[in-house]
């Protein structure tokens, strides 16, 4: 998995000792940390990290406004303190705080973490290339297909990512009742799909996928499961 970060510490000694931990989980494990640093919050100019690690007392700077900013900006980013400082922790409630990461706990602190935010990742399909593992909404994913023991994923956005899977091992990862089975070729996902037909799937940009005739209730009873609990 490949998490962006930025790091923010006006210490130059811890802003390497942490750097150089998310470098050394990088090489002893799945997840890549590709990041950036800067001792003064001001200088971040960037603000599409998934992670963002914030010294709480930056020299003259508050580390809770820089939080507030990056939240404003990026929504979605997981604003994670690091600190020497616990009594600073308590005046972090009420902010939109991920985690807290003590400086002389830093590796165990920042492994705790990231177990923490992979569980929030559940939502995600976790695509494997040989540079990284990238996380891709479920929501996002029309279909995947089998072809010459390639795993092709369909997206959305009309781009199509290729990857060394079989169906059987996505299909140990789906969540519940999202996708149908059409075919030993073909995993749908019945939010893109617009009618079931005997022989066919029609999708939403009108085009049809085979249903195989020993499939077709199952087919059918998979999409109207989606159709009851969604």
């Amino acid at each position: 998995m490949r998490i962006r970060t930025t790091v923010i510490d006006d210490d130059a000694y811890d802003l390497k000792r942490i750097t150089n931990e998310l470098e050394r989980i990088s090489l002893e494990s799945e997840y890549l940390f590709q990041t950036s640093s800067y001792t003064d919050p001001d200088l971040v100019k960037d603000f599409q990290s998934d992670w963002f690690i914030v010294d709480i007392d930056l020299n003259g700077k508050s580390g809770f406004d820089a939080a507030g900013r990056i939240s404003r900006e990026n929504p979605a980013a997981k604003i994670i303190f690091c600190t020497s400082h616990d009594d600073l922790v308590f005046q972090s409630f009420g902010t939109n705080v991920f985690y807290f990461v003590r400086k002389d706990k830093l590796h165990s602190d920042l492994i705790d973490c990231i177990k923490k935010y992979v569980r929030t990742q559940e939502n995600w399909y976790l695509y494997k290339n040989a540079d990284a593992t990238t996380g891709i909404d479920w929501n996002t994913i029309i279909y995947f297909e089998v072809a010459n023991k390639d795993l092709y994923i369909h997206l959305s956005n009309g781009s199509e990512l290729k990857e060394r899977k079989t169906l059987k091992q996505v299909i140990s990862e789906l969540p519940e009742n999202l996708f149908l089975q059409p075919s030993s070729s073909y995993l749908v996902n019945c939010a893109f799909i617009t009618a079931v037909k005997d022989k066919s799937i029609v999708l939403k940009d009108s085009s049809e996928l085979p249903v195989v005739r020993e499939r077709r209730r199952e087919v059918m009873q998979s999409y109207l499961r989606y159709n009851t609990w969604r």
